[in-house]
């Protein structure tokens, strides 16, 4: 008896299922948001980690573990990622010239920026804090510049833009010249956040963040952060676009 039993049980709901009622228990599914992602900037968003060889990065940057988090958010998200390991301000000037670029901008919907370190390492390394002070002001400059050329390109997307941390904790050799330089980092962050506001796009602060943990967000004499470290980034670009919606 108890076997008739389950056999209609089970032929009930069969039945149940192909008239689509939904059955106690049920959850929708909400359907995925559609999202295009174009990140562009430096070595921190191609992914180059301390470990890196000469041939490549051995892992993703913040723009793919951002992506991963809105995958994790039922989002579609198609991430192209144009960061090269080296590029300045002027190189991403460059860029923006290139019709492929062009092409996936104007298509965006979301797009992340980190730029303007490699335009000062020069001069910090070689001690010349009258040249990094600048190379800073025309970095700033130059960061205008891309946003105005990203904002003539697509004028509803959502730009992010990163501040920097502080990449020489690690090296004891400028230890002694910290207190001289972080001023100026502070600075330069402070113009990267008024630009970045002035094209109505939104600043996301790092410093703090990698500050907490530096053994194991930088754990070398490298500016580079670790795999840790960019995820810790990508943690903080998401703090500031999860009130937002996408894909709508």
């Amino acid at each position: 008896m108890e076997r008739v039993r389950v056999l209609l049980i089970a032929i009930l709901s069969l039945f149940i299922l192909s008239l689509g009622i939904p059955m106690e228990g049920d959850a929708k599914i909400p359907d995925r948001k559609s999202i295009n992602y174009v990140a562009l900037g430096d070595s921190l968003a191609a992914g180059w980690t301390p470990t890196s060889d000469e041939n490549g990065n051995d892992g993703p940057g913040y723009p793919e573990f951002l992506a991963e988090r809105f995958e994790q958010s039922n989002y579609d998200i198609t991430l192209i990622n144009h960061g090269k390991s080296g590029h300045t301000t002027s190189d991403v000037l460059m860029d923006l010239k290139d019709k492929n670029v062009q092409k996936n901008i104007k298509e965006a919907d979301l797009l992340t920026l980190d730029i303007g370190a490699n335009d000062l390492l020069g001069h910090l390394f070689n001690g010349n804090l009258a040249g990094l002070e600048s190379a800073s002001t025309i970095a700033v400059g130059n960061i205008s510049k891309i946003l105005k050329d990203i904002r003539e390109l697509n004028a509803n997307v959502d730009i992010y833009v990163m501040g920097y941390y502080n990449a020489i904790e690690p090296y004891e050799s400028y230890k002694d010249l910290q207190p001289e330089i972080l001023p100026l980092l502070q600075q330069f962050n402070d113009e990267i956040k008024k630009v970045t506001e002035s094209a109505d796009s939104v600043y996301v602060p790092t410093f703090k963040v990698i500050a907490k943990d530096y053994d194991t967000y930088l754990p070398y004499a490298d500016v580079h952060l670790s795999e840790e470290g960019y995820q810790a980034v990508a943690k903080e670009f998401w703090k500031k676009m999860t009130p937002r919606k996408y894909g709508e």
